[in-house]
Parts: C-alpha cells; sequence; structure tokens
C-alpha cells in the first residue's frame, strides 16, 4: 500500500517527503532523547557545582576549626544562661551586690524595672542607689562594664550626699542582657 502511493509521487515529491520524514525524525529524536538528556546533564552539572562549592566551604571551616574553638571558649562565659527569669535576674542582682562591695560602693537600694523581649535576647532593667566615693564608684562601674554577665549602665546621676561629705550619692539604670534558649 505504502508503495502504491510512494510510486504515485514525482521524483521531486518523493525527495520532498523524505526530506520532511527526516526532519520530523530528526526533530523527534531530539525532543525525546537528546532535549531530555541535555536537561539532566545540566541538572547533574549545577548539583555537582553546588556540592563542590559546599565541600570546599566546609574543608575550610573544618581547617579552621581549632581557631573558631578558640574563639568560641573565649565567650562562652558570656552565653551562660539560667534556666528561668527569676533565676537570671536573682544571679544579676547577686553580681551586682558583689561587683559593689569589691569596689567599696554601698548599694542603698536596687531595684528590677522589668524586661524587653528583643530579636534573639532580652534585656532586664536594674534601677539602682548606691552611696560612695568617686573612685569607688568609678571601679564599680568599671567592674560591671566588664562583667561576664553583660551588664551596661544606660544611666547615672551622681549628685553629692551633703555638702560636708565628700560622698556621693548616684543612681544608675543597669541594663543586663541574656540571650534566649
Amino acid at each position: 500500500m505504502i508503495k502504491r502511493i510512494f510510486s504515485k509521487f514525482t521524483q521531486r515529491e518523493r525527495f520532498l517527503f523524505i526530506g520532511i520524514v527526516c526532519i520530523a525524525v530528526i526533530f523527534a529524536v531530539y525532543l525525546l532523547v537528546l532535549d531530555p538528556l541535555y536537561r539532566n546533564w545540566s541538572e547533574l552539572r549545577l548539583e555537582s557545582e553546588t556540592a563542590k562549592r559546599k565541600l570546599l566551604k566546609n574543608l575550610k571551616l573544618l581547617a579552621d576549626k581549632n581557631e573558631l574553638e578558640k574563639g568560641y571558649d573565649k565567650y562562652k562565659d558570656y552565653l551562660q544562661r539560667e534556666a528561668d527569669k527569676e533565676q537570671d535576674v536573682a544571679s544579676a542582682l547577686k553580681e551586682i551586690e558583689d561587683t559593689a562591695q569589691r569596689a567599696g560602693a554601698k548599694i542603698t537600694s536596687i531595684k528590677p524595672k522589668g524586661e524587653k523581649l528583643l530579636k534573639g535576647y532580652k534585656t532586664y532593667n536594674i534601677e539602682l542607689i548606691a552611696e560612695g566615693k568617686i573612685d569607688q564608684f568609678l571601679k564599680f562601674m568599671y567592674e560591671l562594664e566588664g562583667s561576664k554577665k553583660l551588664f551596661k549602665i544606660e544611666r547615672l546621676i551622681l549628685s553629692l550626699k551633703s555638702s560636708q561629705s565628700d560622698l556621693l550619692k548616684g543612681t544608675l539604670l543597669i541594663i543586663k542582657v541574656s540571650f534566649q534558649n
């Protein structure tokens, strides 16, 4: 049957028919075989490049492991957290009292004033009234800001306790930073 239909064609029509069939076969091979293979190869190449970049990054981190651990050990005391809010505030108040005592300043009043929840950490406000000489206040503030408990003196108001005395009365607003779990 195909021979009969094909025999009715002229020489030119046969070449044209064969050319169209060849083009259709080539197009079908491209769509069904070559294009999927190329896409798959491209995806695999991209995945291998990504994996190679990750591997190089991880090898670099592994090579720097000792340095990173030393850096972590240096700052891990700052990251220690208490189990709950009450323990965190209590340990902060104890640290402030101990620091004041070491500096020779006398605390007359200390009150927690609330907390603020920020992204990744909390801050506790502590209001403090203390008495002492100027050198005692300076030592107290220096040690407090250098503490491993991450204190910051937000506000300081100093005044003479009396006109005949060299004692100062200071009101401080102290911020304590605590990292969240």
